[in-house]
């Protein structure tokens, strides 16, 4: 029994002392941020920005049925980044230009996918759905970088 006692003791000595260890080898503030996050779901843990003052991403919705997008022409300066967002509302496409080497997943009607890339040569330059003939039939749209 006296042993059990023993046993009982150095147990909680060690757990006490391994919690102790943990809290003390945390830098200060770090305690309160992870009991923060585990109080979250995953869905309300915040994520870090990714975009710095110095660089802006341009958004650019997108949609497509059969045969046509919703913007044919897109204006953007050299330089900048691109973010199209796309999204699909009839049939299956994709969105593609060639010469920035950017493409879409293909997806199904109410699917979407996004792209990013730099505009980093100025010109015309034509984005086309790249599904069976849709490009001959007309799914094209221009973007031009000033």
């Amino acid at each position: 029994m006296k042993n059990i006692k023993i046993l009982g003791a150095i147990l909680s000595l060690v757990i006490l002392g391994g919690s102790g260890w943990y809290f003390y080898s945390m830098k200060e503030g770090e305690v309160a941020q992870n009991n923060e996050n585990m109080a979250q779901t995953p869905s309300q843990i915040s994520t870090p920005d990714l975009t710095t003052s110095e660089e802006t991403i341009k958004e650019i919705a997108v949609s497509s049925k059969n045969f046509e997008y919703s913007v044919r022409e897109i204006r953007v300066k050299k330089g900048d980044k691109i973010r199209i967002n796309f999204t699909n509302t009839e049939g299956f496409h994709d969105w593609v230009i060639d010469e920035f080497n950017a493409k879409t997943e293909k997806i199904n009607a109410g699917g979407s996918s996004s792209i990013e890339f730099t505009a980093d040569k100025t010109g015309a330059f034509e984005y086309y759905c790249s599904v069976g003939s849709h490009r001959q039939m007309g799914m094209v749209g221009k973007l031009i970088v000033e």
